[in-house]
């Protein structure tokens, strides 16, 4: 994980145009509608600082935890760059968080579930996130939908690949992007998730009131999508308006879960 957050520009992928700018605002939406207001937010995995950024400047109090140096730095040099709306960016990994016990109103974790590849490990974050929220918090959990790969290779032309259909099948069975024999190399590890499952983590992790959301829904297969979010009012709301069917939720890239610490 770390080796790959070195190389790649992980700041890119939430403002390229089009698909970025769909998740981005998507995410945002999301956050604005399930967050409580002005409360103090642990980002957790939250990469260089978008999510973080955005959030202090809508008066939120958040801080960064990331395990890759070269995010945290970055994710500082964002806040200094709004003296008016800072925010902390710390070193530290969704197991083990340095934050005190129920002192966050909310807690984000944007990425770690699906690099935390076993299950254990995954619940075991969920509940260490529930350590530092306060009776009554909220916490938001990304994951990559199961058939995000295929989706998405779909898209890119790529199903002429000769080996693309034993990584489909991997993938679909285990739920993992690449053969766990290989060596690591930096390219993408991570866990691609049944939404369900999902929900069931959040059940075992202790969690209530769930909700799952789909974040790009059907809106990032559109052909015209980059032109369509030049002027993004109307396709925003439609997938807003099917953001927790559950159909939905099988065919969006990545899937957001709401639960409510007890």
């Amino acid at each position: 994980m770390t080796a790959q957050y070195e190389r790649v520009d992980e700041d890119d992928r939430l403002w390229r145009p089009g698909l970025g700018d769909l998740v981005r605002l998507r995410t945002w939406d999301i956050f604005t509608r399930f967050l409580p207001g002005h409360g103090r937010v642990v980002d957790v995995g939250g990469g260089p600082g978008t999510h973080a950024a955005h959030l202090a400047g809508r008066g939120h109090d958040v801080l960064l935890v990331d395990p890759v140096a070269r995010h945290v730095e970055m994710a500082q040099a964002r806040s200094r760059a709004q003296p008016h709306a800072p925010f902390r960016a710390e070193l530290g990994e969704a197991r083990r968080l340095p934050v005190p016990d129920q002192t966050a109103d909310a807690v984000l974790l944007m990425g770690p579930l699906y690099h935390l590849v076993q299950r254990d490990d995954r619940v075991a974050a969920l509940r260490e996130a529930a350590r530092v929220l306060q009776p009554g918090g909220d916490v938001l959990v990304e994951v990559i939908a199961r058939h995000a790969w295929v989706l998405d290779a779909t898209l890119k032309g790529l199903l002429g690949s000769r080996e693309i259909w034993d990584n489909f099948d991997r993938n679909l069975r285990v739920g993992l992007s690449q053969d766990p024999d290989r060596p690591a190399d930096g390219s993408f590890w991570a866990y691609f998730h049944h939404p369900e499952e999902l929900r069931a983590e959040l059940d075992l992790a202790g969690y209530r009131d769930i909700r799952l959301v789909a974040v790009e829904g059907f809106a990032w297969l559109l052909g015209d999508l980059a032109q369509r979010m030049t002027d993004p009012a109307d396709l925003l709301r439609a997938v807003r308006l099917t953001e927790t069917e559950p159909s939905m939720l099988g065919t969006s890239a990545h899937v957001i879960g709401v639960a409510r610490k007890p």
